[in-house]
């Protein structure tokens, strides 16, 4: 899936990609304690993405992680196939799951041919 073309930035917004509404499996590694944790993506551009994570581990602003997109070409994830990126933000839920805005380290033109169906 192409991701949508940078959009100019106005003096209220500071997205400086268009967002897709995406919804995909995601794992996600904490560097500093190499931790995983799972989730899913809630929207995603070529900047970053809305993550929903699973289970008890918290993420924290500032924290650096590595992510990957599951996808039914390569079901394992391997070091090669994570993107590094900050957690921005991060928004608790009353369930215990948590919304986590990230910010990838580099642009991302494309994610691996990737099939990303749509968010209902």
């Amino acid at each position: 899936m192409e991701l949508p073309e940078p959009k100019s930035m106005t003096n209220s917004e500071r997205r400086a990609y268009a967002r897709s509404e995406t919804e995909v499996a995601v794992k996600l590694r904490r560097c500093a304690r190499m931790l995983f944790t799972s989730g899913r993506t809630l929207d995603v551009s070529q900047g970053g993405a809305l993550l929903e994570l699973f289970g008890p581990r918290e993420a924290h602003a500032g924290e650096r992680i590595a992510i990957t997109f599951e996808n039914q070409y390569c079901p394992v994830t391997r070091a090669a196939r994570m993107l590094g990126a900050r957690v921005i933000r991060v928004e608790p839920m009353c369930d215990g799951r948590q919304r986590v805005a990230i910010e990838f380290d580099a642009p991302q033109a494309g994610l691996g041919g990737l099939e990303l169906p749509k968010a209902a």
